[in-house]
Formats: C-alpha cells, sequence, structure tokens
C-alpha cells in the first residue's frame, strides 16, 4: 500500500470486545463504554450484605412452627402438679390421652385443635417470644381407627374444669408487663363438639365419645358469667339428630360422671356402655339434690351409678372397667 493510501485509510480504534467504532463518534463511544461498564464484571466493590436485625422472624415460619410442636408436647404432658390431675388418679380413673392411647389402635390417632387452650407467653426480644405455660382445651378430638375402621371421637378431660365448657371459653385477654407479654386465648368448646358432630355427617364416619363430665356443657359459672343458659335451644343436637337418620353409628362410654349434656348426649348414641368401678350418670350433683329437694348424703351411684341405668335401660351394657368399655367399643 502507498503512502497517499495510507494517509486516506482512517485508523480503526478498538474501545470494546463488542464491536469497534470510529474516533470521531464521541457519543456513540460514550455511550458504548457505558454498556460496557454495566456488562462487565466489576471485581472492586463488594456487595453490601444487608445486616439481619435481631427481631426478624425467618422467612420459612419455622419460630411459628416451633412453637406449635412445644405446644402439642406440652398438651401431651399431664401436668402432675395440677389439683386436677391429681383427683383423676385418685378416682382410680385414667387420664384423657391414656383412654385415647388405649381406646383407638397404635398410630392411628390424629388430633384435631391440638393447641386449643390458654397460651402465657415470655418475650425474647423484638417481636420475638415463646410458650412458657398452656393449658389446653379440656377435650380432644380426633380421628382414629378402631380395629382398622376409622372413626371420630371426642373425649373429655374432667381435670380441667371437670369438662365444663367454660374451661375453654371464647375470650382473649391480652396482659402486658416490663418483662412478659401474656396471652389467653380460649377456643369455645361448644363450637369445637359441633364441629366434629358435623364432621361425622360430612365424612360419614361413625363418632365415639368417651364422657367424663359435662362434655361441653355450662356450669353454674358460665350462668353467672352470661346471665342466661343455653338450654333451649342445644344446638348440637340438631346434628346428633341428623347423624342418627343417617345411620352414623354412635358409640359412648360413661367413664366417669356424666352430667347434663354429656348424660344427653350418651343416652342419645346407638351403643353406651359404663365402666361400672367410675361411671355414673345424671342431671346434677349431690350438692345440688340436696339444696333443691334437701336429700342429704347421696352418693354418685346411689344418683344414678350402673345399678340404676344399666338396669332401666338409660345405657345398654355394664363394664368392668375403662379397658373392658373400650374393648366393648371396638367390638
Amino acid at each position: 500500500m502507498g503512502d497517499g493510501e495510507a494517509g486516506n485509510q482512517k485508523q480503526i480504534v478498538v474501545v470494546s470486545p463488542l464491536k469497534t467504532i470510529l474516533p470521531s463518534n464521541t457519543n456513540a463511544v460514550e455511550r458504548l463504554a457505558q454498556v460496557s461498564s454495566h456488562v462487565s464484571p466489576n471485581t472492586s466493590q463488594k456487595r453490601r450484605r444487608r445486616r439481619s436485625n435481631p427481631s426478624d422472624l425467618p422467612a420459612d415460619y419455622s419460630d411459628v412452627m416451633g412453637q406449635l410442636d412445644t405446644l402439642r408436647t406440652m398438651a401431651s404432658r399431664p401436668d402432675m402438679s395440677n389439683t386436677g390431675y391429681v383427683r383423676q388418679k385418685q378416682a382410680g380413673k385414667l387420664w384423657v390421652r391414656e383412654r385415647v392411647e388405649q381406646l383407638v389402635d397404635p398410630g392411628s390417632f390424629r388430633e384435631v385443635g391440638s393447641v386449643s387452650g390458654t397460651v402465657k407467653w415470655r418475650r425474647l426480644g423484638g417481636i420475638k417470644e415463646e410458650p412458657i405455660d398452656f393449658v389446653p382445651s379440656n377435650n380432644v378430638q380426633g380421628f382414629g381407627k378402631l380395629r382398622g375402621r376409622r372413626v371420630v371421637f371426642t373425649a373429655d378431660d374432667f381435670s380441667i374444669r371437670a369438662g365444663h365448657a367454660d374451661g375453654a371459653l371464647a375470650e382473649k385477654t391480652v396482659q402486658t408487663s416490663h418483662d412478659r407479654f401474656t396471652i389467653v386465648s380460649r377456643t369455645l368448646l361448644m363450637c369445637m363438639q359441633i364441629y366434629m358432630e358435623k364432621l361425622a355427617i360430612a365424612l360419614k364416619l361413625p363418632i365415639v365419645k368417651l364422657v367424663d363430665g359435662s362434655s361441653g356443657g355450662g356450669s353454674v359459672t358460665t350462668i353467672r358469667q352470661q346471665c342466661f343458659a343455653y338450654i333451649p335451644p342445644m344446638p348440637t343436637f340438631t346434628y346428633v339428630v341428623q347423624q342418627l337418620n343417617m345411620g352414623i353409628p354412635n358409640l359412648g362410654a360413661v367413664v366417669g360422671p356424666a352430667i347434663g349434656l354429656g348424660a344427653a348426649r350418651v343416652v342419645a348414641c346407638h351403643f353406651s356402655v359404663m365402666a361400672a368401678d367410675v361411671g355414673s350418670l345424671f342431671n346434677a350433683g349431690p350438692q345440688v339434690v340436696a339444696g333443691a329437694t334437701f336429700e342429704e348424703g347421696l352418693t354418685l351411684n346411689d344418683l344414678g351409678g350402673p345399678s340404676v341405668h344399666c338396669t332401666n335401660g338409660t345405657i345398654d351394657n355394664l363394664a368392668a372397667n375403662e379397658t373392658e368399655c373400650f374393648e366393648q367399643l371396638r367390638t
């Protein structure tokens, strides 16, 4: 190539690995350099990490799941210092979860409403907290199998307010202090009972009732607080009658004093059995009867023990104890 040709030839300048441009086009060079700086990896500056805040909650809700596991563990273990539990054992009766274990097939129990009850919380800092005390609802409910057949069941916990509905009231109280945050949250036991009755209808499953107490019925405390009783209209029995009309098997066992609503519910079953050593059935206890009729000194057996209700047709069968009751229910 000659000198003239070389003088007429424009020099090419490479400014980017992407493409070549003419040096006279200043705007294009600036724009290309800007794009290249965005595309090329920047190793001169390290990306800053956002510092974690101690009050930040995990995105996977692992803290909530852990709290639920803690509450379930608390509910599954009896409180040995609880006066109600001590009296339950002194009376020769099984604890509610011992009954569930003996009744259903091993490994078949699936609880409904396992964390319903009263929880006391402790603040850990920020908005984090942990449960330090838990009083579960006084009625254990769920699914299980009796010799392979799936059933719905409810079992009263007499050790908590004798199974009354006000042992699991629908109220919420919030208390705060400098180092403690307490939330008392209780689910209305009557609503839970109705839910299980409706569930038996929806799934067309047999329902089993282990009655020890009022089984969700009211008490003097309830009437005093609300200034009225829920009788009438007895909302639960609408679904009980529907079950019976549909032919859904209803099984009931009296494994303690069956009072009021608990007594009515077990009598409405297709099959009922009473434990001879601990079972009885009546509308009101000895103290109420003494105040109304002046008959003093009556016992639970006098009011409605096996010699009364297993002979007059109120209860179908008699069992020697709770274990034999469960065997008859499975049969």
